[in-house]
């Protein structure tokens, strides 16, 4: 009875690990299968839909389903999950940038996408839209801030059944980012509209 019943969870234990597995790495894949299909679509100042999204926008869609509590803008989203060290990222996970004036400020997020790309909707500059860029670009590289995990998975870009990026980033290596060191809006129109909303309500609630 007693082997019967250490059978039976051990049995519970290892289906259960299969099933989280799958729960966790089959996200991934939707997310990134998502996104490349959005490719293309236009950037629009506080978007979060097919017809226009801003960069935190674009990873609202996306992720919400799955996530439904993920913070709207790029700077709360910069604190959820799990911290990632530089280049230990795995496909699904955001990275953030501070592309406007002060280089302490996130206010732009992308998508790792694997094999040196990232996914992107950008408001400015030589690219704009949603777009698959290469994450070791110097405009990229040199605004990047960190990175963080917000969905739990071992899956890897080979996991992915869409193209590599290798196949979608410039043979030769060279990126219009590279010679860019403009200033991106990002979604700082976002941020105000988050703070005026909050002081709207700390308003009504406090008299």
């Amino acid at each position: 009875m007693k082997n019967r019943i250490i059978h039976r969870f051990i049995t519970t234990l290892f289906l259960f690990t299969i099933v989280s597995t799958w729960i966790s790495a089959e996200p991934v894949s939707s997310i990134l299968g998502t996104a490349f299909k959005l490719i293309g679509n236009p950037y629009r100042t506080g978007g979060t839909t097919p017809g226009g999204f801003d960069c935190s926008g674009f990873i609202t869609y996306l992720y919400r389903p799955t996530l439904p509590g993920l913070p709207r803008i790029s700077r709360d989203m910069a604190v959820t999950g799990e911290s990632v060290g530089f280049g230990q990222w795995r496909p699904g996970d955001l990275l953030f940038y501070a592309t406007g004036a002060d280089s302490s400020q996130i206010n732009h997020v992308a998508i790792w996408f694997g094999e040196n790309a990232i996914i992107h909707s950008i408001s400015d500059g030589p690219e704009t839209g949603v777009v698959l860029t290469a994450s070791d670009s110097r405009y990229w590289s040199r605004r990047y801030v960190g990175a963080r995990r917000v969905l739990s998975t071992e899956t890897t870009s080979s996991d992915i059944p869409i193209p590599s990026p290798e196949e979608l980033l410039p043979e030769d290596g060279d990126s219009p980012w590279d010679n860019f060191d403009g200033v991106l809006r990002g979604d700082f129109e976002a941020w105000q509209q988050s703070d005026r909303e909050a002081f709207e309500t700390y308003k009504k609630e406090n008299g």
